[in-house]
């Protein structure tokens, strides 16, 4: 068993999805907890199962929970890079079959909620639905894109100190917690290892944009944004205009980290959209 979030107990797998004679393989680290219909989350670029501490908790009564750190994420496997979109992509459908879990509703953000539309676009069968934080369809552009460029360099010279102030720069890091719980964001990040997040940005920066086929997408979603996190509210309402059944919602209060900044409001959003598309169990 291992500890989540210094709470409660859950169980880690590491689970191998390369063959057994590769030399530097793809480990993923998957925490689960819970029963009822499935649910997967996928965190930001850099971050881990540690973002989902106030919702795991709640939710675990309701739902099967699967949290994932994808490669070169914190307890996850950081094979030598860099890596591509397609290739984490591909990590996270070996995941999920498996697990043997039927269709799954995708909880994501950011770099991760574009892995979760790329998933609804070439595995439909695998993703029953979508809830995407801060998310974007294209390529990061402008000062974002200047920014996981920073990020990437520093991590390659093996400064992480250097590539968290890059993404603090640009609001990527949580509002709405205690001096305490920021700082344990910040302790978790430096824990990543420094190649696996600079193959991981590279795998950001080439990311396809994935615009073209949001229309091909026919599971519910919803996408959100944080009222200060006002460069993703452009990305949430063109993915309601774009993806055929999607709401977009501003969460008031929130930064880009809208499910630990207003973690009661998200927790309301997620319950009501799983229960509007039968996706919740009863709760224990």
């Amino acid at each position: 068993m291992a500890r989540f979030a210094g709470e409660t107990r859950r169980t880690a797998r590491h689970i191998k999805l390369s063959p057994p004679d590769v030399i530097d393989p793809v480990v993923l680290c998957c925490e689960i907890d819970g029963e009822g219909p499935p649910v997967l989350l996928l965190p930001g670029l850099a971050d881990t199962v540690w973002v989902w501490r106030r919702l795991m908790p709640e939710l675990s009564h309701r739902n099967l929970i699967a949290a994932v750190e994808p490669r070169g994420h914190g307890r996850s496997s950081s094979p030598l890079g860099p890596y591509s979109f397609e290739e984490i992509l591909g990590d996270l459908i070996g995941l999920i079959e498996k697990l043997g879990i039927p269709p799954a509703a995708a909880i994501a953000q950011g770099f991760g909620g574009r892995l979760a539309l790329a998933l609804a676009i070439e595995r439909p069968d695998l993703i029953s639905a979508l809830i995407l934080i801060g998310t974007g369809a294209g390529p990061a552009l402008g000062p974002e894109r200047s920014a996981a460029a920073l990020c990437m360099e520093a991590a390659a010279r093996r400064d992480m100190q250097a590539a968290y102030k890059a993404l603090k720069s640009e609001g990527h890091v949580p509002r709405g917690m205690s001096p305490k719980e920021r700082a344990e964001h910040h302790r978790n990040f430096l824990k990543n290892s420094p190649e696996g997040y600079a193959a991981a940005c590279a795998a950001e920066l080439s990311a396809p944009d994935l615009s073209e086929k949001l229309g091909e997408i026919r599971c519910p979603t919803l996408a959100l944004a944080g009222e200060f996190d006002a460069d993703r509210h452009a990305d949430t309402e063109r993915l309601a205009g774009l993806i055929p059944d999607c709401e977009a919602v501003i969460v008031d209060g929130a930064g880009h980290f809208v499910q630990l900044d207003a973690p009661d409001s998200f927790y309301l959003l997620v319950t009501e959209f799983l229960a509007k598309h039968h996706l919740i169990g009863k709760k224990k």
